[in-house]
């Protein structure tokens, strides 16, 4: 089991909002909006130009200036991919539900347009270098990552758009 404890956790929806602010402003086929129902799903729904749901998108804002090196591991993301028991307080080892209708995008500290990357959420799981374990035998220290060199990530906003567009296949 993954310890985490959800109390501390913020739950500041001010970077989720500037974020789907970002794609709606570059993309001509999809619309998103802040999920304000629930604060444990993911935290934008993505739709088409018509209103059709298409998915969702996992939005995480890094707390440097550039997305690069060790910057890429990311803390949080086993509880935005895995399952988390809020009951019981740790992440399960199951994909979320609606992983496969989910985009996992990331943004440095200032929204740059061409440091941001994105994949979806079932190929963070499936890349070689996925988990990281730092005493060899504890689930507990599993870290999920992705890398900007991994052909799977879309970098830029301009290329993130496309992968998203495609995705959700509009």
């Amino acid at each position: 089991m993954n310890e985490f404890n959800i109390n501390k956790e913020s739950f500041d929806i001010k970077p989720e909002i500037i974020v789907s602010k970002i794609i709606n402003e570059h993309s001509k086929e999809i619309y998103t909006e802040k999920n304000m129902l629930n604060p444990y799903d993911y935290d934008l729904h993505c739709f088409d130009k018509k209103k059709n749901f298409l998915g969702y998108i996992e939005v995480e804002v890094s707390n440097h200036k550039r997305l690069s090196g060790a910057n890429w591991q990311h803390s949080f993301l086993a509880r935005k991919v895995l399952k988390y028991d809020k009951d019981k307080g740790y992440v399960d080892w199951e994909l979320r539900d609606n992983a496969d209708k989910t985009i996992y995008i990331k943004f440095n500290k200032y929204f740059g347009l061409v440091d941001c990357i994105c994949c979806s959420i079932e190929s963070i799981t499936y890349f070689d270098s996925d988990l990281e374990y730092k005493t060899g035998d504890e689930r507990k220290d599993l870290v999920f990552r992705t890398h900007q060199d991994n052909p799977r990530v879309a970098k830029g906003i301009k290329k993130c758009i496309e992968y998203i567009e495609r995705f959700f296949e509009v």
